[in-house]
């Protein structure tokens, strides 16, 4: 197994410089068939998830993590939209970026090409085997994966239904590989295959991405923790504040775009009472500071927040309050504890608003509307590898482009530097 593993990366390397070379109607056929697949396969992918499941419940494994583990019909579905919007958008490989004719007659263009293999090592979401390996297929890009061993068989189970649609498509099945194992010292060996793999990107835990900053061998991305603020400033519409805030917070608490923080102007402390029963009445704990802490009148109902409840991935029904005087101050607690993932602002002050998108640094910034939306799928990609929180190459959920690089085609007709 693990000694076999150069083996498949040298297939992978091998047969992905091929992938180019097809044309854009194979790899939208081949997400076509995988989409079909997923559709007859659903039942069979939920029973082996549901075993999965049930095992790591046993096994003490923390809610959060199973909920990210867990595929539905719901999950099943979205995956197929999610292949078929990918299929739908422009196939760029090869695409003429620009193009330029020298005074010397030499024609000078700018192409897009892969990157080559992308290494992706992730924990907990089945769902992301066929998200990245859409991507992969229409960026014309070879895959190397890695998952969690609590999922292990849900991982493979998707990972056969890509092989056989890339197969059935005509496409080279070998151009990507799956571990099949989950020998922890794979992890290591893949960080150090910098000859195989020209991208690694992690998604999961921060000990899984501060692991691949510090031992990677060939460019990777940071990216999937996500510490992520809501600043309630002083001109709000209250009943859209409590609509976002909710969604924010609530409407899937295991991922990296959830709400943590919300920092509330002193002028705008009278959501605090309806903010907090609607999230005692969805079951979330509150951790307030002393000026939010003072205003809810059920105090013994929350909790008072300490100092290591801000700058902290909840992951769970869990929120922390923060008050603040002026938006400068908001900006400065957002700089000192954020991750530079998502962070947004309520407020009908447009100049406030821009104020604040424009100087808070992180892949994305959100007015009057939900962290939530800080997804590949959500913000029109089709899918996405990672959220990224680099500044280059990529930054934000990253698509097929972002899984590109380019590269200079000069023809000329004999000319000479002088």
């Amino acid at each position: 197994m693990i000694e076999n593993l150069e083996k498949k990366l040298i297939d992978v390397k091998k047969f992905s410089s091929e992938l180019p070379l097809f044309d854009s109607e194979i790899r939208k056929s081949c997400l076509n068939i995988l989409s079909s697949k997923l559709l007859s396969n659903s039942s069979k992918i939920i029973e082996i998830n549901s075993e999965e499941l049930k095992n790591a419940s046993k096994n003490g494994i923390e809610n959060h993590v199973i909920q990210r583990m867990k595929i539905t019909e719901n999950t099943i579905s979205r995956m197929v939209t999610s292949l078929e919007n990918v299929s739908n958008l422009d196939d760029t490989v090869s695409e003429l970026i620009n193009t330029n004719i020298r005074d010397n007659g030499l024609l000078v263009n700018k192409v897009r090409v892969p990157l080559g293999v992308l290494g992706v090592i992730f924990e907990s979401r089945p769902n992301v085997v066929v998200e990245i390996a859409s991507l992969a297929i229409k960026s014309g890009n070879g895959l190397v994966m890695r998952g969690g061993s609590d999922c292990i068989k849900t991982n493979l189970a998707l990972f056969k239904l890509v092989s056989e649609a890339m197969k059935e498509a005509g496409l080279p099945e070998k151009s990507m590989y799956f571990l099949d194992f989950t020998d922890r010292k794979a992890v290591d060996m893949i960080l150090s295959m910098d000859k195989y793999i020209d991208l690694l990107i992690p998604r999961g835990s921060s000990s899984l991405v501060n692991l691949v900053n510090e031992k990677a061998k060939m460019p990777s991305i940071t990216g999937g923790v996500g510490v992520c603020h809501t600043f309630v400033d002083s001109a709000i519409d209250v009943d859209l504040a409590l609509s976002v805030l909710d969604n924010a917070k609530t409407q899937n608490t295991s991922v990296c775009n959830a709400l943590d923080t919300i920092i509330i102007h002193h002028d705008s402390l009278d959501i605090v009472n309806p903010l907090f029963d609607l999230f005692l009445e969805k079951k979330v704990e509150i951790r307030a500071d002393k000026f939010s802490f003072e205003k809810y009148e059920n105090k013994s109902k929350i909790k008072l927040a300490k100092d290591s409840d801000f700058g902290e991935e909840f992951l769970d029904l869990v929120v922390s309050i923060k008050t603040v005087q002026n938006i400068d101050e908001a900006i400065s607690h957002i700089d000192t504890f954020g991750s530079k993932h998502s962070e947004a602002i309520i407020s009908t002050d447009k100049k406030q608003a821009k104020y604040f998108l424009d100087r808070v640094d992180a892949s994305a910034v959100f007015h009057n509307t939900s962290t939530r939306f800080n997804d590949g799928f959500e913000l029109g990609l089709g899918a996405e590898v990672a959220v990224s929180t680099d500044k280059l190459h990529a930054r934000g959920p990253m698509g097929i482009n972002d899984l590109m690089t380019y590269k200079w085609v000069v023809t000329g007709e004999g000319q000479l530097r002088s």
